[in-house]
């Protein structure tokens, strides 16, 4: 296997932090100034809501697009790309206008499907004995991003006196994030051999885990994008909302780190999926029957919401084992998911213009979270019809436990130490949650 030194792995796990940490900065900072966007531009609901869904559309659609980049281009570059057209994207938003604040939204959008997509690739191919807590770092930083920017962005209006200058500020850290990848970058190669299909449209758990990512995306960005007018119409100001939706968020950062840890440790995780499915019903039903108490209820759906994005992001490096099944898996589960998950926040603002009030709306997410336990296959292993497991990096047709089946991994060139070398493992993981 291919060397690291301690000081390379320290620039490259922090890159792939601070990668996570700009995933998410772009949409988690307009919904607590949407209320004022929304006042001058002349925004419905149902309009306002695309700006969330309209990203969200862009995941599902570009995220195939990632595996086949990867294969000519190393996921180094393309995540350097990716940052400074996220930056650019951010910035555009603070020009002001309508047309301005879709398109920056957008190019942001395109340029994080592609990013999401490469980060668990690059783990499972520098980092396959450290899967777990890596993805659990990385998902941390999913949720710290949305913290940091869900809280700062009423102030940041305050002190700049707009939320163009609000929405334009956060351009800063993704292009700190494009820095900081430019010496990976130039350094190390990480690309994905090209082979054949895996056809997992034939596997039942692969749908199984890209319809579970896409019903706990559609919950995250549809309470992202209304708590918190959902808490202003309940007599809350917007800086509180505000403040409680980066409660949440904060939150967020345990579960979301220790859940692909635990899971990496199970060879099921349906019983966490459970747990976490209990812990969002019960905040949203508190939410609907006594708003008062917002904090306690939010703390409830951000464990729960934390938990379910670790879930989903570690399931396919658990079950994909090889870079070109963590590729697919991940591909795919992104795609259908957010394919899904685009139509929640526009849904929840037609809803809310239908009746005037916000109880639909939460019901609605109640159901979606319900229909969460699609999921359940996708947190068990595996097995064909023999009871051998699946191994992704193979065709389906052709799929057996034995050792043979196993092929390379990502073909991964240099290190920031000047090494070079093809990481082809000899021998499959050891660990027992692979397919």
């Amino acid at each position: 296997m291919l060397k690291t030194h301690r000081s390379s792995s320290g620039v490259l796990l922090a890159a792939i932090v601070l990668a996570g940490l700009n995933l998410r900065v772009v949409f988690a900072s307009l919904p607590p100034l949407l209320h004022h966007v929304r006042n001058d531009l002349g925004l419905s609901a149902g309009v306002a809501g695309l700006l969330t869904t309209g990203p969200v559309l862009c995941f599902g659609l570009f995220a195939p697009l990632a595996p086949r980049l990867a294969q000519r281009v190393s996921i180094e570059r393309l995540l350097v790309a990716t940052a400074l057209l996220t930056a650019a994207g951010t910035g555009v938003r603070g020009i002001g206008g309508v047309a301005p604040l879709f398109a920056g939204t957008i190019m942001a959008g395109i340029a994080i499907a592609v990013a999401q997509v490469l980060v668990p690739i690059l783990v499972r191919s520098r980092f396959p004995e450290r899967s777990g807590v890596l993805m659990g770092g990385f998902s941390l930083a999913l949720t710290l991003g949305s913290a940091i920017a869900a809280g700062l962005a009423v102030p940041l209006e305050d002190l700049f006196g707009s939320w163009r200058g609000s929405l334009a500020i956060f351009a800063l850290p993704a292009a700190l994030a494009a820095a900081v990848w430019l010496a990976p970058a130039a350094e190390l190669r990480t690309v994905i051999p090209a082979g054949p299909s895996l056809g997992l449209h034939r596997l039942p758990g692969s749908w199984s885990m890209a319809v579970f990512f896409g019903l706990q995306s559609m919950a995250f960005y549809s309470g992202l994008t209304w708590f918190p007018t959902i808490l202003e119409a309940h007599g809350f100001s917007d800086a509180a909302a505000g403040g409680l939706q980066a409660f949440g968020n904060v939150v967020q950062l345990g579960p979301a780190f220790l859940v692909p840890i635990l899971a990496g440790r199970r060879k099921s995780q349906t019983g966490i999926l459970f747990t976490l499915i209990a812990l969002s019903l019960a905040g949203l039903g508190g939410l609907l029957a006594a708003p008062g108490a917002a904090i306690a209820w939010m703390a409830l759906i951000g464990l729960a919401q934390g938990g379910a994005l670790g879930l989903a992001l570690i399931l396919p490096v658990l079950r994909g084992r090889t870079a070109p099944g963590v590729a697919a898996l991940t591909a795919m589960s992104l795609c259908v998911g957010y394919l899904l998950a685009s139509i929640g926040p526009f849904v929840l603002g037609v809803a809310h213009d239908s009746t005037g009030h916000w109880t639909l709306p939460l019901l609605l997410l109640m159901a979606i979270t319900v229909a969460e336990a699609v999921g359940i296959p996708a947190t068990r292993i595996w097995q064909d019809s023999s009871g051998g497991q699946r191994n992704l990096a193979v065709a389906p047709g052709a799929v057996r436990a034995d050792r043979q089946d196993y092929e390379p991994k990502a073909q991964v060139e240099g290190t920031l130490t000047g090494e070079v070398g093809l990481q082809v493992p000899t021998d499959p993981p050891t660990d027992a949650h692979g397919v």
